[in-house]
């Protein structure tokens, strides 16, 4: 009878175990899921806002619309890597939980100066900039915004540690810089990716 109820317990505890197992993984899958719609959404109003800038008649001395954090500024395009994400103003935790985020007090797109986004390295494959380390030199990087696209050329790449603020810094050219952690899973530094804006 005791090594019955031994074994008993154990195939007990081996399903529970299991089950666990299943939930886990199965809420992980839900959210990344839910996450991905979210930002699909998100892109698709921000494209449709896009398209309704572009052709609406301006007024002729409109004023400029104050930006707030959070508020949706472009769409980066990576074609090498097949990225495609929503930019927000902000670098905050919720902010990078669904989007990229544009550094407060640095240069705008289409502006002259360092326009820095940051974002996280999603553990889904693609997701955010999971696969910056991919991008290479001479590739081409497109910013989508209601002004029309601004394209870019990759002209540097190289890893920091995470105290080396001076990729914040502004610049006489206009260029984008995107930040993330590196290694993936580990994140003591960050790989940053700088390019220049093509005419």
């Amino acid at each position: 009878m005791v090594k019955k109820s031994k074994v008993s317990i154990t195939k007990i505890i081996g399903i529970s175990l299991i089950a666990i197992g299943i939930i886990v993984i199965g809420g992980s899958v839900a959210l990344n899921v839910r996450q991905y719609q979210a930002e699909r959404n998100a892109l698709q109003v921000f494209r449709a806002d896009i398209v309704e800038d572009t052709t609406a008649p301006k007024a002729k001395e409109e004023p400029v619309k104050e930006i707030k954090e959070g508020d949706a500024l472009y769409v980066l395009r990576i074609p090498s890597i097949d990225s495609e994400n929503l930019v927000r103003e902000g670098v905050g935790k919720e902010i990078l939980a669904d989007a990229l985020g544009h550094e407060p007090d640095t240069a705008y797109a289409g502006q002259v100066g360092n326009c820095v986004i940051a974002g996280h390295r999603n553990y889904t494959f693609g997701k955010f900039f999971n696969r910056l380390d991919e991008v290479q030199l001479g590739d081409e990087l497109y910013i989508d915004c209601s002004e029309g696209t601004y394209k870019y050329k990759v002209t540097d790449i190289k890893v920091v540690e995470p105290t080396q603020v001076e990729i914040l810094s502004d610049t006489e050219v206009e260029q984008i810089t995107l930040y993330t952690c590196t290694p993936i899973y580990v994140a003591t530094h960050r790989l940053v990716i700088t390019a220049e804006r093509q005419q």
